[in-house]
Parts: C-alpha cells; structure tokens; sequence
C-alpha cells in the first residue's frame, strides 16, 4: 500500500487531504461512479485521524465531486453538464458543445386553448390558442430533462407540421421561421418532481430537479415562447460571471 506524506505547514490537514482526492478526481485516478478506498484505507494512506478523513470527505461531498452512498461507500459523481447564463441556446446546443449526442423523444406536440396564465405572461388575447410541445431530452441516450414550449401560433403556423432542424426548436424557429431571438426571461428553482415524469427522467417515484421557466422574446419584443423545463439536478448545474460592483448596492 502506498503512503502518502502531508505537509506539516499550516495549512489544515484535511485541507491538503480533500487537495490530493480532488487531484486524483482530475487526473482520473478516481473515475467517475468508482468507490473510493473506505475512511480506514485513508487514515492508513495519509497517515491522519479518521476526523480529518470524515471532514475530507464531507466537503467534497457538499461541492458535488463525491456521492455517499448508503451501504455501498463513496463514489466519484458524474460530471455535470454546464450550462451557463448569458446567452441563448437550447439543449441541443448545451449537448453537442460538450461532446455529448442529444437524442429526443417527443411526448406531446399538439394546438391547446391558452389557459388564463399563458394568455396573460405571454401578451395573447382570450381564446388564443398555442402550440405545445412536450419533450424528454437525452444525452448519450441518458434521459437529462423534460422541457415543455408553449408557442404562440400565430408567429409558427403550421409547426405541428414541421421536422424540426436537428430537434432543435430554437434552431426550427430560427431557420425555417426565420425569426429572431432576442432576449429571455429566465427563472431557476429547485424542486422535487413526481410521478410519470419523474420516471421518465430516471428518478424512480420522485427526485429533485432544477426547474426552469423561461420567456423569449423576439427582436420586436413579442413573446414567441413559454418554457417550463424540469432539469435532473444530479446531471445539470448553473454557471453564471458576475462583473464589477454596481452603484446601487443592496442594503
């Protein structure tokens, strides 16, 4: 068995401990889904207390790298897909940037009549009706998202008609509607989900997920689409860049 030596300076011991697991993580020592050696193996390892191991441990757990699993040990977490505000695109595109096949399955594509709450977030008039397209989004044939578009009619004539550009709604919107997005309206919550779309995306009965609501607008500001998207929460996270400090600071 190799031991590994820590340094005696200052910094804490689990610190230089969590250090070295997360290198090894990088470096692909740990692979993904693999059980990392138990708390005694380490203690041995590192020549350190079973608390310093523990606190390790539980860090990296809490910043997503590892997963504690009940009756089976601790494992290396799958990456997570990134998605990063700023900028609009779709799954399609949030996949293949990141070398990953998307692949769809549409559970519904059909004309409903708006209900009061789509008519009044979406500007239309009583009795409009929209077109709703429910799909379940995989990647490398993992189920990863549910997203359910509500798109105003009028502006997409036809579309339960139309093959989608590569499965892409905003690219279908943009190349064969010619329409231009403008800007969205984003909202990020985290939920539990249930029943049958908790199966489709894997979860069992119920699990967690991100919930996002968007709103996109055209360049004449009209909204040409609703999304309610439930993302698994153990396969997507949210990057944002924050800049400088503004001049009206929250109290």
């Amino acid at each position: 068995m190799t031991t590994y030596s820590l340094s005696s300076h200052p910094i804490p011991l689990y610190f230089q401990l969590k250090e070295s697991i997360r290198k090894k993580i990088i470096d692909k020592i740990y692979l993904p889904g693999e059980i990392i050696p138990a708390e005694p193996k380490l203690q041995d390892e590192y020549n350190v207390s079973r608390e310093t191991v523990r606190r390790a441990i539980r860090d990296l757990v809490l910043e997503g790298l590892l997963v504690k699993s009940r009756g089976v040990g601790t494992y290396v977490a799958q990456p997570k897909i990134i998605h990063r505000i700023g900028s609009i695109y779709g799954s399609t595109e949030e996949l293949l940037a990141r070398g990953m096949k998307p692949g769809t399955h549409y559970l519904e594509k059909r004309e409903i009549v708006a209900s009061e709450e789509i008519r009044r977030e979406m500007n239309l008039h009583k009795e409009t009706k929209v077109f709703k397209v429910k799909r379940l989004r995989l990647a490398d044939n993992e189920p990863m998202a549910i997203l359910t578009s509500y798109l105003n009619k009028d502006l997409v004539p036809n579309l339960l008609s139309v093959t989608f550009k590569d499965d892409s709604l905003y690219r279908t919107l943009e190349e064969i509607y010619h329409l231009t997005l403008h800007e969205c309206d984003e909202i990020i919550e985290a939920a539990m989900i249930e029943g049958r779309d908790a199966n489709l995306l894997g979860l069992g009965k119920s699990g967690p997920v991100l919930v996002v609501k968007r709103m996109t607008y055209l360049d004449n500001l009209k909204v040409i689409e609703k999304l309610i998207a439930f993302y698994r929460s153990d396969k997507f996270k949210y990057q944002v860049k924050l800049r400088g400090r503004s001049e009206g600071r929250l109290l």
